[in-house]
């Protein structure tokens, strides 16, 4: 068995050097996993719209497609960039899309998420609404692009993963799922790659945050043999 897990690439139409990273990454790395976690803001910006795949995007797009074609399960779990993939990119490429997972993974109990969920942003809150999916839908792709790099800067804080606070919040929250009983909490959101072992009465439990991709080159692999391990993709 096999599990890749990465995310916050924040990938847009203008950083084709980035797109061919993330390309390679998929054909190198991912093409002979089992299942593929996309944990968020794979996308800069990304509403699904039916019949329409964003053309910058189309060839990261049509390698996941490629994958599911293969037999292979691909998921996307939702960050703050992505607002409702829809069902036209679940058909398209057999991606399946959640806001989060609960998952055995060999007998162990894991929390899959993006991982901004504990952390308040009432202005994201504000637009991921089915009122403002619709106003989306209304002004179409082009529009709805422009308007969100306009305010992309108020989604997200681009020097959080400067911040040692995220780190410990992050640890805070997975303590949190740990002690719900998980044996194994998966995040992303903070940029920050981290591996913490916990040593609890049901024995050794884990968290990882897969960091950020584009910035660090860093990713989450779990084998049979090796179980989690934090990993650095160096391109050829």
């Amino acid at each position: 068995m096999k599990m890749i897990f990465f995310a916050d690439a924040h990938l847009t139409k203008e950083n084709k050097k980035k797109i061919r990273f993330v390309e390679a990454f998929i054909h190198d790395v991912c093409h002979d996993a089992d299942i593929v976690f996309i944990m968020g803001d794979l996308f800069e910006f990304y509403h699904g719209y039916e019949g329409y795949i964003y053309p910058w995007y189309r060839s990261i797009i049509d390698a996941f497609k490629d994958m599911t074609g293969r037999g292979k399960s691909v998921y996307f779990l939702e960050g703050n960039h992505e607002f409702d993939m829809g069902p036209f990119f679940e058909a398209y490429t057999g991606v399946k899309c959640v806001n989060n997972l609960i998952m055995d993974i060999e007998g162990k109990r894991t929390f899959i998420s993006h991982g901004d969920e504990f952390i308040s942003n009432p202005f994201l809150k504000a637009l991921k609404t089915p009122i403002t999916f619709g106003v989306m839908d209304m002004f179409g792709p082009r529009l709805s692009w422009s308007i969100a790099m306009g305010l992309s800067v108020f989604l997200s804080k681009k020097k959080k993963g400067q911040n040692k606070n995220v780190k410990y919040r992050f640890r805070e929250y997975a303590q949190q799922k740990i002690d719900e009983g998980f044996d194994a909490v998966i995040f992303a959101h903070s940029h920050i790659s981290d591996y913490v072992e916990y040593d609890t009465m049901r024995g050794k439990k884990v968290y990882l945050n897969s960091g950020d991709f584009i910035k660090n080159s860093t990713y989450i692999e779990y084998t049979s043999e090796s179980g989690f391990t934090l990993m650095k993709y160096l391109a050829p």
